[in-house]
């Protein structure tokens, strides 16, 4: 009989082990790749790279998580795009993060990626429905508990954005929803403190931090040091925010 060798064992034992499982790391490899370079198209092509790793595998906990997270930034880079159906697109993939998120939280009940993106996709998902229609649908509660979880499981997860989401939520609830300011700048300060300079999510965290903090009245020599580094950050959308409240 002729001798099989190593390359083509360790195939075959591949195919035996784990069948279908394979096709799905390949999957998820190219999905994390046209997620890293961008873009709205590729970025829907990741979510359904992602989703389609998730159905090939029902234990892979990342497929489901970097679903989630995929789905979010599509949301969001055609909101901050304003592209011209922004609004449906938002509410799609908000609603595909939240159950690729659900899923993860159901496979890893401990794990901080799953109740972090499912909050945040809520975000989105309102964004895209209204957030009125989102509360009437009883998203507060989950999007509250989630982000929370999130935040004491790890509150420096991707760059301490837990702190800033808390933050956010708390602000741009409807006054009879609990609406809380102050909370939401307490969240926001933490936020300040937890994220590394160079994070990518600085523009963003100094003109809600900033704005805030002129809405309030006060601290407004911080709030005048963080808007304008904001104004001059790479950040094409938050550094024209920046300007604006500065202007303002």
């Amino acid at each position: 009989m002729r001798r099989i060798g190593c390359v083509t064992l360790m195939v075959l034992l591949a195919v035996v082990l784990w069948g279908p499982s394979a096709g799905a790391g390949n999957k998820l490899a190219q999905a994390e790749d046209l997620e890293a370079e961008g873009g709205l198209d590729n970025l829907k092509q990741a979510v359904q790279l992602y989703r389609q790793a998730a159905e090939e595998n029902p234990q892979s906990y990342a497929a489901r998580w970097e679903g989630a997270r995929a789905c979010r930034e599509t949301a969001e880079q055609a909101k901050l795009r304003e592209v011209e159906d922004w609004k449906d697109i938002c509410a799609e993939y908000g609603k595909q993060g939240m159950e690729l998120a659900k899923e993860a939280m159901e496979l890893r009940p401990e794990g901080v990626e799953g109740h972090y993106y499912y909050g945040v996709c809520v975000g989105s998902y309102s964004d895209g429905v209204s957030i009125f229609t989102a509360l009437g649908e009883g998203l507060k509660g989950k999007t509250q508990k989630h982000l929370k979880k999130a935040y004491e499981l790890d509150k420096r997860f991707n760059d301490a954005t837990p702190a800033m989401a808390l933050g956010r939520f708390y602000e741009v609830l409807p006054w009879l929803a609990g609406r809380d300011k102050d909370k939401a700048l307490e969240y926001y300060r933490e936020a300040l403190r937890l994220m590394p300079e160079e994070s990518p999510y600085r523009p963003k965290l100094h003109v809600y931090a900033g704005g805030l903090m002129l809405d309030l009245g006060e601290e407004e020599q911080k709030a005048g040091q963080l808007l304008r580094e904001a104004a001059e950050s790479d950040d094409p959308h938050y550094s024209e925010k920046a300007r604006e409240l500065l202007a303002e």
